[in-house]
């Protein structure tokens, strides 16, 4: 009986060894075909161009800027730079993401709102409304937005929503029910939704 029993136990640890090592085999495997894939994948995705060619266009560098926060980090600031050279001054949010200082960001969003551009007074009051690069500041972010909302006239529907949403939250977290009701009532009236239904 004592014989049987070793060569049961034998039996039971060699499969479970050879379990073992093909599982592994497999795992490994698999591994390295996700890793050929996501390398032949993500290659199309981040084409390479060379930063010094003079023919690159404003919206090629762009793209290569927002791309490279996913897929080629160490190049983020050289391409980031590059676009707000030729005139995309929002590529210093991301060279303030990645950094991790967007001090530069928010001194060009300033710069540019004080000079009543729509886009960067929007982006200025998100900036003080989420607590990005700066501290939360909910009076800048609501002054902001109500400068944004009467620059633009009602001219540009989808602006005038995201603006009257970001002030109801504002205003519900502040407490103040009346002017969140205010920008409730707005979104309610001009909401895309029940129009079209």
């Amino acid at each position: 009986m004592a014989v049987v029993k070793t060569y049961q136990f034998d039996i039971y640890k060699n499969f479970k060894f050879r379990w073992f090592n093909k599982m592994t085999k497999f795992v490994l495997s698999v591994l390295f075909l996700c890793s050929c894939f996501f390398y032949s994948y993500a290659s199309p995705l981040f084409p390479e161009h060379d930063i010094n060619d003079p023919t690159l266009s404003k919206n090629v560098v762009g793209m290569q800027c927002r791309k490279s926060l996913m897929y080629a980090p160490d190049k983020l600031e050289s391409w980031c730079e590059k676009s707000y050279k030729m005139g995309d001054w929002q590529a210093l949010r991301l060279i303030g993401v990645h950094t991790g200082d967007g001090s530069r960001y928010v001194a060009e969003a300033t710069r540019r709102a004080d000079n009543g551009e729509l886009s960067a007074i929007s982006s200025l009051a998100w900036i003080y409304y989420s607590g990005n690069f700066v501290p939360v500041d909910y009076p800048k972010a609501i002054s902001l937005y109500e400068e944004y909302i009467n620059r633009l006239n009602n001219q540009y529907r989808n602006g005038m929503n995201k603006a009257h949403k970001r002030l109801h939250s504002i205003y519900q977290e502040l407490g103040n029910v009346k002017e969140a009701e205010k920008h409730k009532r707005y979104l309610d009236e001009n909401d895309d939704t029940k129009a079209n239904k």
